[in-house]
């Protein structure tokens, strides 16, 4: 885990637990940041992104479920993670079904936590590479979709075929002035492709 690439709040009334858990984050190589309450952390979230919430169940005033109603509402893709005593774990089930990544009930050894966020860090990590393979394909198809139109000003927008290959595929028509398909023509493209080097990284 790199300090550099994830973001965690705690969020707990508690500041002996509160400081202990943001001391052990920030050890584990992430960025870390807390909140006494709910309150408190919804404003942190309008302020800047975090990747991960780990808050209390229970606390004061705006409870861990709300706290992961209203965070979700901010970012989809936020991983929320619940701290519970025992007697409230069918609760702590009901915040999975809302949404949570996960919950941990008290009292827990540090190590537990050390493996959730663990956890939590790779999906995280896993999300931003699926993205990231994402764009650079969208990259190339525009790209290639540059040089196909400036060579016969006839090629499709890029954005018009993506990300639907399939729909792109059955809009393939034939020329009759050329007196080829299109799809030929993309299979030329394809076998041309191995010399255009900028479209993918290495």
């Amino acid at each position: 885990m790199s300090a550099e690439n994830y973001k965690i709040l705690i969020t707990d009334d508690d500041a002996n637990l509160r400081d202990l858990l943001t001391e052990a984050v920030r050890g584990w190589g992430c960025q870390a940041d807390s909140a006494s309450d709910g309150e408190e952390a919804i404003e942190k979230l309008k302020a800047e992104r975090f990747d991960m919430v780990i808050t209390d169940l229970m606390m004061p005033g705006m409870d861990g479920i709300e706290l992961l109603k209203r965070a979700m509402a901010f970012d989809k893709g936020i991983l929320v993670v619940i701290i519970t005593g025992y007697a409230a774990i069918e609760t702590a089930l009901k915040a999975i079904r809302e949404g949570a990544y996960d919950y941990i009930a008290k009292p827990f050894m540090l190590d537990e936590l050390r493996l959730v966020v663990k956890n939590g860090c790779e999906r995280i990590r896993l999300a931003r590479e699926n993205y990231s393979l994402h764009d650079e394909l969208r990259v190339a198809y525009d790209q290639i979709a540059a040089i196909k139109g400036s060579s016969t000003g006839a090629f499709p927008p890029a954005a018009d075929a993506w990300p639907m290959p399939d729909a792109a595929r059955d809009a393939i028509g034939f020329d009759a002035d050329a007196g080829i398909s299109r799809q030929q023509e993309y299979a030329r493209e394809a076998e041309r492709a191995p010399a255009i080097k900028p479209f993918v990284k290495a």
